[in-house]
């Protein structure tokens, strides 16, 4: 379930404990294209821009710092691994972190690929332009992924 009024304190404790966490009740996220040390990294057929991912830890937690340290550490280092590859892949000029989960209340972070010709110029990403990637698209994302997580 989302919370669709996050405000709505009955609504937030209903799906702030794993029980009732979308992704956990699932037992993962959506659009899973590799599995990390700490999360998983997504990314489906439609997104804001070409080369966007979402990275979601595989612990439920809301905020970063309630990760222990080790699975923190390793939750931002599978999110740098993951933006490196993105940005490898789409020759992204910068790459925009984003961390909400006032719908979804389980740890996960945006990484939006930004160019220079993209459609958000000057301001911040939004959900109103939707671009549609190929499988092959998707598979060039989980192989960088792969490579960049395991480097040796």
């Amino acid at each position: 379930m989302i919370v669709e009024n996050w405000r709505d304190a009955a609504d937030w404790e209903r799906v702030v404990a794993p029980e009732g966490c979308p992704i956990c009740r699932r037992g993962r996220p959506l659009d899973v294209l590799v599995e990390l040390r700490a999360s998983w990294a997504t990314g489906g057929t439609e997104a804001p821009l070409p080369g966007y991912l979402c990275v979601v830890s595989k612990t439920h937690v809301i905020e970063p710092f309630e990760l222990p340290d080790d699975e923190r550490a390793a939750f931002w280092d599978d999110v740098m691994r993951v933006a490196a590859a993105a940005v490898s892949v789409t020759g992204a000029v910068k790459m925009n972190y984003a961390i909400y989960g006032n719908t979804i209340p389980h740890l996960h972070m945006h990484l939006f690929p930004r160019y220079r010709d993209d459609p958000y110029r000057g301001v911040h990403v939004a959900t109103q332009h939707v671009f549609h990637r190929s499988h092959e698209d998707l598979e060039r994302l989980t192989a960088a992924i792969r490579a960049a997580a395991d480097p040796n």
